[in-house]
């Protein structure tokens, strides 16, 4: 049994999840086994759950179910049953889309991605550790994929006391998957690639390419990873596409999606920094794409993130036609909506470009946000048109 302090669990009985280290009370919860389950109580003994505990984290405990009950086989089967049910009524007609999303499917430190017949899955959480056989056997007997990549090699493992690692665990995994991305076909590398192999929260918003890139545009699509955007871009009509990533591995997997699809014609990969890409180019584009890695990884380098977003803006703006497209994004979860609006605001100030906005967007249904957890709510998307 772990005892919070009194007032602790306010935030708790409003549906957050998490417990952090200095909300408890029993000064014992230190000699308890990372990933041990327990009872939550608040400060008069009144129940509150039942979560896994990790007293080597600052998220020293996580919230698995509001009732007394069993966290075994059959609990996480129903609960990997439920975010599944849930997926396929929202898509479908997609092969590829996040199956669980961690706290938001009440499932903390999981996530399970599919492509095609394969599952990426993560494991953040020592708890979750801890459940790992009764999550792949559950992940086997519903959806009998052909492999299962246990994409474990997250540094938020290492926050949790746990050892980064990357292996096949169950059948086995191509070195290529190929997936449906709307119109088009994209190759995945989910031993290897970015995250789980795809950039998968952004999937329901790449469909703006074919809505506001008008036929015969040209396009530059920064930190472009595997091409997807900018491969919308080129099938909704654009005349040139060019991508630009640090990543020759990256590069080299966008030249082959632009193949696959017939569109290496119009499609350029460039290895460079997209910051180093702005400036040594002076030439102008009409849509531009900016969907960069988090620039803020913890609350002490905010200010600094928030530069480093402004100056990217800038001179992305620096570079876009009159009536050019933005789409600018930002998966910094220590970055609300507004103040990402606020940067990108400052951004066209400095740039001396007028901006409208034609769309604002975040994660995918796939990703859903938990309502009382802001910190679920991670992913912008900003469509503005230079006036």
């Amino acid at each position: 049994m772990i005892t919070l302090k009194k007032n602790a669990d306010r935030r708790l009985r409003r549906g957050h999840l998490w417990i952090f280290s200095n909300e408890i009370a029993d000064p014992k919860v230190s000699e308890l086994e990372p990933g041990s389950v327990h009872e939550i109580r608040d400060s008069g003994g009144e129940f509150l759950g039942m979560a896994y505990a990790n007293p080597a984290s600052l998220i020293a405990a996580r919230i698995l179910s509001r009732k007394r009950e069993p966290i075994d086989q059959a609990f996480i089967r129903a609960r990997i049953a439920a975010a599944y049910e849930r997926r396929k009524r929202l898509f479908p007609e997609r092969n590829a889309y996040r199956i669980v999303f961690g706290e938001s499917d009440l499932l903390p430190g999981l996530v399970v991605d599919r492509y095609a017949n394969y599952l990426a899955v993560q494991v953040l959480s020592a708890g979750m550790e801890n459940l790992l056989t009764e999550v792949l056997e559950s992940l086997i007997e519903m959806i009998a994929p052909e492999g299962i990549c246990l994409r474990n090699d997250s540094p938020v493992r290492l926050l949790e006391g746990l050892e980064e690692e990357k292996r096949t665990a169950y059948g086995s995994i191509p070195d290529m998957v190929e997936i449906q991305s709307g119109p088009l076909k994209i190759q995945v590398d989910i031993s290897n690639g970015q995250k789980t192999g795809y950039f998968l929260d952004q999937e329901c918003n790449r469909s703006v390419m074919h809505r506001y890139v008008h036929p015969g545009a040209a396009v530059l699509d920064l930190y472009c990873y595997s091409g997807a955007w900018g491969l919308h871009a080129a099938y909704a009509g654009a005349s040139e596409v060019v991508g630009v990533d640090s990543s020759r591995g990256a590069l080299n997997l966008a030249a082959e999606n632009a193949r696959i699809n017939g569109l290496e014609d119009r499609f350029e990969g460039v290895r460079d920094s997209a910051v180093d890409f702005l400036k040594k180019n002076a030439r102008t584009w009409d849509a531009i794409v900016l969907d960069p890695p988090a620039f803020i990884k913890s609350r002490n380098r905010i200010k600094e993130g928030q530069k480093g977003y402004i100056d990217v803006n800038r001179r992305a703006l620096t570079r876009l036609n009159r009536d050019g497209i933005l789409v600018t994004c930002s998966c910094s979860h220590h970055l609300d909506l507004v103040s990402f609006e606020e940067i990108v605001s400052s951004a066209s100030r400095q740039a001396g470009k007028e901006l409208r906005i034609l769309d604002i967007r975040g994660q995918g249904p796939d990703h859903p946000v938990l309502w009382a957890m802001p910190e679920t709510r991670y992913l912008k998307v900003i469509v503005a048109q230079v006036i």
